[in-house]
């Protein structure tokens, strides 16, 4: 069960929205204290994160993830049918991103005179991506 929940790209969604949220709220001078919180909130998850894989890592020493490699821990290429669903998965997030990025280029473009935008954008980009990527490799799966 613990495998499964550290292989979820959900975990380094949350992270992610965590981190965005917190840029977006510290460039804000009037929300200090929900920067603060959700600052510690992205601290404290990704200490629990580090944790569990340290915890799984130690119990399957054969079977590790690593939680600061290049390839993310949801990319499972055990076997050739594991590939080949993260091929199709990162064959429809380079997809997503040809029409993403021309799209929040501009959005940032039009609306250039405000400091948040860029960030919201990235952040939506960046949580678009892991939606697609899951969506993917559940459709696929499933299908298996």
């Amino acid at each position: 069960m613990l495998k499964h929940i550290l292989r979820t790209p959900l975990i380094p969604m949350g992270l992610f929205i965590l981190l965005i949220t917190f840029l977006t709220l510290s460039l804000t001078n009037t929300l200090v204290v929900l920067a603060r919180l959700c600052f510690g909130i992205l601290v404290l998850c990704t200490f629990l994160w580090l944790t569990f894989i340290k915890l799984y890592n130690r119990k399957n020493p054969d079977n590790q993830i690593k939680p600061f490699g290049l390839i993310p821990p949801e990319f499972r290429e055990m076997d050739e049918g594991q590939q080949w669903v993260t091929y199709k998965a990162c064959r429809n997030v380079y997809i997503y991103y040809s029409f993403a990025l021309p799209i929040i280029a501009g959005v940032c473009f039009l609306f250039s005179g405000h400091v948040l935008i860029p960030l919201i954008g990235i952040g939506i980009v960046g949580v678009g991506q892991y939606i697609v990527y899951w969506l993917t490799t559940i459709r696929v799966l499933n299908r298996i």
